[in-house]
């Protein structure tokens, strides 16, 4: 008995041991890292820490070999800030697998930061500023183009000075302009074309070319910036020359390009400015009230990235199953090249802190990037099947998520897709390299960017394809859902959306996503919210809220088939859709929206060609203008084949003037089969404390535009010789063809605007001058002064934004003197005397198809037919210099108004 009794009692044991052993085998292997420990350390336990994450990385490598890692690890790594001088790189042999993953843990939000930026100290009080001497730096060992004091990124020293922090919102005062292009002989063509080494700037704006050491010129381009240094200036001719090529060239979109200097010493004028003298190594800084060198901390940037992960999918060599949790990566420098800083679009030449070349099932989860010189997060070639999850993206330097390459993948290997951007707050992007996106999915197919909030981009919120026109894309089936996308733009740039598109894309969905307060540059074109660019085809936009865009909730450049179903779009400051180019094939289906606005202007650019397909919408304009369906009655456009079971009506919204866009029960949107949507759950979502993280970046509750006042003009053209009209287009100039201030010859004062004409030109139509006043109601009243010479062919038009445009009063001056208004004969005009004239035309409602017009101090000629009798509007108030040929024609004290708004 005792026999078997012991038999049985080893058993047990046995058993006992086995099952101690197999616990023991499926537990992954646990490192610790601490800022207190040492790399030659085990990393067994707390007490025998490594001290970095390259440290580990290495002891896992060790540790590799000997079967530790196959049931994976988890790498502790203790609160503190660990220094980073270099990225740390993972590689194939660094991976886990999908049982047997590698986790690094930091000790929970905020608490583990890896930096790879570097304390200064040693401030010394000069006058109003302080200065640090930076031996690294005169020595070219280290540069820097960021800095943060107290966890604060400040300005560096510019001129002008913004009007709002970063340049947000810009006045006319925040920018020098250009007087306008060099022109070139493309080497290749021989034809002449706007230089892109070189632009004409105004007298004063620029000092001597010795203060600008350190200095570039930030240029806006429409949709990009460039950051250029300058080569040289010539002062006699007023134009300064770069180091490089910006990649367009300058005066393309205005001939007042606007820019402003920046790491310019002599512009440190404003308490929180900062001037890095890399000759003499040292940082200057103007102190803002209260702050004392002994209580801050201020940090530079010194490391360009913090995490690599370097496969190689072209040889089939991934980085598999790491995972990142809870951790803070920051200060990351990105600095500008000695032939400057310049992108075609979305700041596509930087990088990021984190890159994933090759990474597989990768992820990344309530971790912190911020402080950034560049992106923060790029899934590169062969990244497939990675996450963000939970992650704050913040204060960049250029953006926010970068998804794939801009070409094709060569082998499926190479391809980046099934990505993941999940409930992710993205905010303050662009903050040097301003035409970064928050989410930029390059040619990459099958990710989903989902319930992420992003806030506060100088462009584009989720851009989404990179390719032009209708060749077969890698870009496709791609989700963007539930994101709540607001504040971009910010005016600085233009030609952007909230969600921004490109080229062929099936199975592309854009749905339940919340986007508004997406506002551009005014002075140019492109702030849209849902934004199909060129080639754009195959997408689905459904369930979308975008409301409060400056030109057009929804806007198709160019596509095929896009369905863009179910949507409210509210409150664009200008048209409130748009179509920008007529094609053979059915550009979209748009179908069961709702379109609320206050400003009487419903469509833009071009609907002739009656190829799309819309029914089922209801159209609302609040201000009680007369709706207007491309220059026709709503009735006209039903008849057409358009919304014949649409609706004029209120949608009956709840708020709708202060964002609440929830439906009464009572809609007539109902019964045209609208179905409303949760729109309540775009956005972060789960734990209350991190959902509640935007609220420390609140904006100010979301009220209606204003129902818009008409743009008044008055110009005596008094500023400096050879500028442009302030406050107009002027388009198509050549050297010989401007239209530029001049003295010697005005009506009143110095200066008038001469308008010089040339042979040769691309149309006959160029040069000329537009004004987009946005006039609706009232009596609308226009005067100036005109002053001819011989052989001139001039003339001056009222214009609405139909497509095709409706035209009011349109004065033609010939080249005997005769003037023409509306084909009616009126007067032959004096050559070489000036002459006044005033044009009122009443609008809106009260429009009756005529005008007046009243020479010098003459009677009024009453009657006078407009070129469309429907005329009610006026949008372009331009001036036409078409004479082929060389011709002069001066204008001077110019004036528009109106006596009302809007019609009540």
């Amino acid at each position: 008995m005792a026999k078997r009794y012991t038999c049985k009692a080893h058993l047990i044991l046995f058993g006992l041991c086995a099952l101690v052993n197999t616990a023991a085998s499926t537990a992954p292997l646990t490192l610790h890292v601490a800022p207190n420990g040492v790399d030659t350390a085990t990393g067994a336990s707390a007490d025998d820490a490594l001290a970095t994450l390259t440290g580990a990385r290495d002891r896992l490598r060790t540790l590799r070999p000997e079967g530790k890692l196959d049931e994976g690890a988890i790498v502790q790594i203790a609160a503190g800030a660990y220094a980073l001088t270099a990225p740390v790189e993972f590689t194939p042999a660094d991976s886990g697998t999908e049982d047997a993953p590698i986790l690094f843990r930091g000790a929970g939000t905020g608490q583990t930061i890896f930096s790879g930026g570097r304390a200064i100290t040693g401030w010394k009080q000069e006058g109003k500023l302080w200065v640090a001497d930076l031996p690294d730096v005169k020595s070219g060992a280290w540069h820097f183009s960021a800095l943060w004091i107290n966890g604060d990124r400040r300005q560096p020293a510019r001129t002008p000075n913004a009007t709002h922090p970063w340049g947000d919102e810009p006045t006319d005062d925040d920018f020098l302009r250009t007087v306008g292009p060099v022109k070139e002989k493309n080497p290749q063509t021989g034809e002449e074309v706007s230089s892109s080494l070189k632009f004409q700037y105004r007298e004063g704006d620029l000092p001597p070319f010795d203060r600008l050491d350190g200095a570039h010129l930030v240029i806006f381009h429409s949709w990009e910036s460039s950051l250029m240094p300058v080569k040289s200036i010539d002062t006699a001719g007023k134009i300064v020359e770069f180091t490089g090529p910006a990649r367009w060239p300058y005066c393309q979109w205005q001939a007042d390009q606007r820019y402003y200097i920046e790491h310019y010493f002599d512009g440190l004028d404003r308490p929180g400015e900062w001037y890095l003298n890399k000759n003499e190594g040292k940082l200057y800084y103007m102190p803002l009230p209260g702050e004392r060198p002994e209580s801050i901390t201020a940090i530079a940037p010194g490391a360009t990235n913090l995490l690599v992960l370097a496969g190689d999918p072209a040889n089939g060599a991934f980085v598999d199953h790491l995972a990142f949790e809870d951790l803070t990566l920051a200060h990351t420098e990105y600095g500008i090249a000695p032939e400057g800083h310049s992108d075609s679009q979305a700041a596509f030449k930087v990088d990021a802190a984190v890159m994933a070349t090759g990474a597989r099932h990768c992820r990344f989860e309530r971790c912190d990037i911020k402080h950034l010189g560049n992106y923060g997060v790029w899934f590169r070639s062969g990244s497939q099947h990675n996450a963000l999850r939970q992650c704050e993206l913040y204060d960049l330097g250029a953006g926010g998520v970068r998804i794939g390459e801009d070409a094709s993948p060569a082998t499926e290997n190479e391809a980046a897709d099934h990505n993941t951007v999940d409930n992710c707050y993205l905010h303050e992007g662009g903050r040097i390299f301003r035409s970064a996106v928050g989410v930029f999915i390059a040619r990459s197919s099958h990710n989903k960017i989902t319930h992420n909030e992003i806030a506060d981009f100088r462009y584009t919120g989720v851009s989404v394809g990179w390719s032009w026109g209708y060749d077969p894309s890698s870009a496709n089936h791609n989700i963007i859902a539930d994101n709540h996308i607001h504040h971009i733009g910010r005016g600085q740039l233009n030609d952007m959306g909230g969600i921004y598109c490109l080229g062929v894309s099936p199975g592309t969905e854009l749905t339940g996503n919340v986007i508004h307060t997406v506002l551009s540059h005014p002075r140019l074109y492109g702030g849209w919210g849902l934004y199909t660019d060129e080639g754009s085809s195959g997408i689905l936009l459904k369930n979308n809220l975008v409301y409060h865009t400056r030109t057009g909730a929804f806007h198709q450049h160019y596509g095929e088939d896009n369905r863009v179903e179910n949507n409210i779009f509210a409150f664009s400051i200008e048209q409130q859709l748009q179509r920008s180019r007529e094609e053979d094939h059915n550009s979209f289906f748009f179908e069961r929206n709702l379109v609320y606005y206050n400003n009487g202007w419903l469509l833009g650019s071009t609907w002739k060609n009656n190829n799309w397909k819309m029914d089922y919408n209801c159209y609302w304009d609040t201000s009680g203008a007369i709706p207007d369906f491309r220059g026709g009655s709503f009735a006209d456009w039903q008849a057409a084949g358009f919304d014949t079971h649409g609706a004029i009506a209120d949608p009956g919204f709840v708020d709708a003037e202060h964002g609440d866009f929830r439906l009464k029960p009572d809609s007539p949107a109902l019964a045209l089969g609208f179905v409303p949507f949760d729109f309540s759950k775009a956005g972060l979502y789960g734990d209350p404390a991190w959902v509640k993280r935007t609220e420390a970046f609140a904006h100010e509750p979301f009220t209606a535009p204003p129902m818009p006042k008409p743009e008044a003009i008055a110009d005596g053209f008094e500023q400096e010789p050879d500028s442009p009209a302030q406050g107009a287009n002027t388009l198509g100039e050549t050297d010989a063809a401007r239209i530029r201030t001049t003295e010697g010859i005005a009506r009143t004062g110095k200066s008038a605007l001469r308008f010089a004409d040339a042979a040769g030109l691309s149309s006959a139509f160029n040069p000329h001058l537009v004004y987009a006043p946005r006039c609706n109601a009232g009596a609308a009243t226009a005067k100036f002064s005109v002053y001819l010479e011989p052989g001139a062919t001039f003339y001056h038009e009222w214009r609405d934004a139909a497509s095709p445009y409706r035209v009011g009063p349109s004065l033609w001056f010939h080249p005997d003197g005769r003037l023409v208004a509306n084909g009616k004969e009126i007067a032959t005009l004096p050559f070489k005397e000036w002459v006044d004239l005033t044009i009122a035309c009443p609008l809106g409602k009260a429009a009756n198809g005529a005008y007046s017009l009243t020479l010098g101090g003459g009677k009024p000629i009453e009657g006078l037919p407009c070129g469309s009798p429907d005329f009610y509007r006026l949008d372009w108030f331009g001036f036409v210099s078409n004479t082929d040929g060389p011709s002069t024609v001066y204008v001077d004290d110019l004036a528009l108004g109106t006596d009302r708004a809007i019609a009540p």
